[in-house]
């Protein structure tokens, strides 16, 4: 039966799906509601119609999952920042991996179980974030559906420090940004556009590492902890190894001291000046530039041993994919945010002479739906 954008329907939630909606199905076809769990019966007001699927806002809930918890937020629902305040965190653990495993299957077209997963604090781990000045001269996030302002004074993912910089926002003169980056340690919150001479530093995996608050920087050091030598690891030891997308050159530190050459690119110049003195004393080769730049410029040459990648949500570009397989690194190792694009990238990399001998998840973002993860790939050629 036919509905119309604004009705109201009656749907059974099937699963989650990557990017956190439940998939449900009406008359057979497909369509996406959040703020939903499996399992449950919910009434929806549809908001989209497509080809191939449609979309739908929860209206009311008529059947709950035991799963369903009371968010720890005031704002859950409004506020863009968190979309699972509503999942129990031991049920999120879950639906990660079944999450990452279904779209290994079908976007990458690759057949494994479902991964380990290493958990970290569920609230108050959050080291960096973005905020956005509100009209009224507060500070917030953006909203769930739009480009609105939601102000808040506190923040249950966020460190005390952050919280600080919340409950007290400096003026607005004093940053001359409406949107910025805060980062918060153990004593204090550096702030983009009033901090950005502050060199700041932490410790990971027993190494100093420096950045600047303008600086690309993992915002969960807690699981940083086990995410940063586990890919280090990863690598194994030789001749060369590159990092590609290397930021401040995290991993460039970590792995300096087992290969012969270091070679680090990354397209922001302010970055790759930290990643020289964090893998000091080691030279690193380093080439400010983008990845896709340092392969048609030519300097890519070669041979690697062990190749990591750290790309953004976008994932590697077809260039990438494409040199990744001409060079046949011994051991790819490959730092993913979205997985989406890693599914698309391993089933390329598959298909063109790796073997994804073995992949883990790491929970960097609790009460949201993302999630991130480490391919371990070997050469087979």
């Amino acid at each position: 039966m036919s509905a119309d954008r604004g009705d109201i329907v009656e749907v059974t939630v099937e699963r989650l799906v990557a990017g956190g909606e439940g998939l449900a199905r009406r008359d057979g076809k497909a369509l996406f509601v959040a703020g939903v769990l499996p399992g449950e019966r919910a009434a929806v007001r549809l908001v989209e119609s497509r080809k191939d699927f449609d979309r739908a806002e929860l209206a009311e809930l008529l059947q709950q999952s035991p799963d369903r918890v009371s968010p720890a937020c005031p704002l859950a629902g409004r506020c863009g920042g968190c979309d699972w305040l509503h999942v129990a965190h031991a049920a999120q653990l879950g639906l990660k991996r079944a999450i990452v495993r279904e779209t290994l299957r079908r976007t990458g077209r690759i057949e494994r179980g479902e991964p380990p997963l290493e958990p970290g604090p569920a609230l108050a781990y959050r080291n960096r974030v973005q905020l956005h000045r509100h009209p009224a001269g507060g500070l917030g996030y953006r909203e769930a559906a739009g480009h609105r302002v939601v102000e808040t004074r506190a923040c249950p993912v966020a460190v005390p420090a952050i919280n600080a910089f919340l409950a007290n926002p400096p003026a607005p003169e004093s940053i001359g940004l409406d949107r910025f980056t805060v980062f918060g340690d153990a004593s204090r919150a550096a702030c983009e556009g009033r901090d950005d001479d502050r060199d700041l530093s932490a410790a990971v995996a027993g190494r100093g590492i420096s950045f600047s608050v303008g600086c690309f920087f993992q915002s969960n050091l807690a699981v940083l902890q086990d995410l940063a030598p586990h890919a280090a690891a990863s690598a194994g030891s030789g001749g060369a190894v590159a990092d590609l997308y290397a930021g401040v050159g995290l991993f460039s530190a970590l792995v300096a001291g087992r290969f012969d050459r270091v070679v680090a690119v990354e397209s922001s110049a302010r970055s790759l000046s930290f990643a020289a003195r964090n893998a000091a004393p080691a030279a690193l080769e380093a080439f400010p530039m983008t990845v896709e730049q340092w392969i048609s410029a030519g300097a890519a040459g070669g041979p690697f041993d062990a190749v990591i990648v750290d790309p953004p949500r976008p994932g590697l570009g077809g260039e990438v994919r494409t040199w990744l397989v001409s060079a046949q690194p011994r051991t790819l190792v490959y730092v993913s945010c979205n997985p989406v694009t890693l599914a698309r990238d391993l089933g390329e990399l598959a298909r063109g002479g790796f073997t994804v001998d073995d992949l883990r998840l790491f929970d960097f973002t609790p009460q949201t739906s993302h999630v991130e993860a480490v391919a371990v790939l070997h050469a087979t050629r």
